[in-house]
């Protein structure tokens, strides 16, 4: 694999994990914010339907490359909370991408919505 230039890595984000604590109305808590910077964030918006049946989703992808941004995510992460600016994002899988000979992390992909 070849590597990434930093200077594709405009975005700066905002995750905050769930805990297992509840609050008093039965939802999950989350940790203190960390933020992730530089990575690289692949938005996207999509709508189907027309005027009163319409959906809206936004499926995107985080890139963090632990070279330039060094954290370590995995599993615990999902149903994590992403903040860019004012949207907010879940993410659903997180993806670990390695070299392909050797066990260390190239980088990671966050599936949100």
């Amino acid at each position: 694999m070849t590597d990434i230039d930093k200077r594709l890595l405009v975005d700066t984000v905002t995750i905050q994990k769930t805990t297992e604590e509840l609050d008093g109305w039965g939802k999950a808590v989350l940790a203190d914010p960390v933020t992730l910077s530089p990575v690289r964030f692949d938005r996207q918006y999509q709508v189907q339907g027309t005027q009163n049946n319409r959906k809206e989703s936004k499926p995107s992808l985080l890139f963090v490359y632990p070279k330039y941004c060094p954290v370590v995510l995995d599993k615990t992460f999902e149903n994590a909370i992403v903040k860019d600016g004012q949207t907010e994002y879940r993410v659903t899988t997180v993806v670990p991408v390695s070299y392909p000979h050797n066990k260390k992390i190239f980088c990671y992909e966050l599936e949100c919505i």
